[in-house]
């Protein structure tokens, strides 16, 4: 059994209650992220409808570690997490900055060794440390949306982001004084992120789009 957050106290599938409940808000996320990709029509948006797929798959990881609390229910919690954030980053870069895909794949290739590197300290900030690089690019991601007009969807994501991070951080030392802790917190403040990561792509998929007519209109 691996015991990693306040709430748990032994062994049992219902020894995480609050954090094993709140996984429903990934399985909304991706329900949001689906309408969002305009799932059931002819020009659904397939970046994000995949990204809908990893957040429902990630409500179901993260519920298994969070009951079964196992090794392999760590992987399928992690996983999903780790391959969400990747595809975020590889879909802004090939949309909002038009990168050839070897140099989106450079740069998605140091954010996964960075966030590798951050899991090699699971005792600092509880763990929190493996998330540092993801709060660190959603910051520039948001500032170069905010200098270019894009719209806020990665601001506020930032935001919540760093909100949820300071949360799941805190979860141990708060317990004595709130025994549930805080990290599921982390769940609902983060379904949030998901989606509005999803947005802010759609909106950066509509600018690509925008460019490559306006570059078919020049003589």
């Amino acid at each position: 059994m691996i015991d990693l957050y306040c709430e748990r106290l032994g062994p049992g599938l219902w020894a995480e209650p609050l954090n094993a409940i709140t996984n429903l808000a990934f399985a909304l996320a991706a329900w949001r992220l689906a309408r969002q990709a305009g799932w059931r029509g002819p020009g659904a948006d397939r970046g994000v409808l995949a990204l809908a797929g990893l957040a429902l798959a990630l409500a179901i990881g993260s519920g298994l570690f969070h009951t079964v609390a196992t090794p392999w229910a760590m992987a399928a919690d992690v996983l999903p997490i780790l391959l969400f954030q990747l595809l975020v980053l590889w879909l802004w870069l090939r949309r909002r900055l038009a990168l050839a895909p070897l140099a989106a794949a450079v740069l998605c290739g140091l954010f996964l060794l960075a966030s590798l590197a951050g899991r090699s300290f699971p005792g600092l900030l509880n763990g929190s440390l493996a998330y540092a690089p993801t709060l660190a690019v959603l910051a520039l991601l948001a500032g170069y949306d905010h200098r270019h007009g894009h719209g806020r969807a990665l601001q506020w994501a930032a935001v919540v982001f760093a909100l949820s991070l300071v949360l799941r951080s805190l979860d141990n030392a708060l317990c004595p004084l709130w025994p549930a802790g805080t990290h599921l917190f982390w769940h609902l403040l983060n379904a949030e992120v998901l989606v509005l990561g999803g947005r802010a792509l759609l909106r950066a998929g509509d600018a690509a789009l925008d460019n490559a007519a306006s570059a078919r209109r020049r003589p």
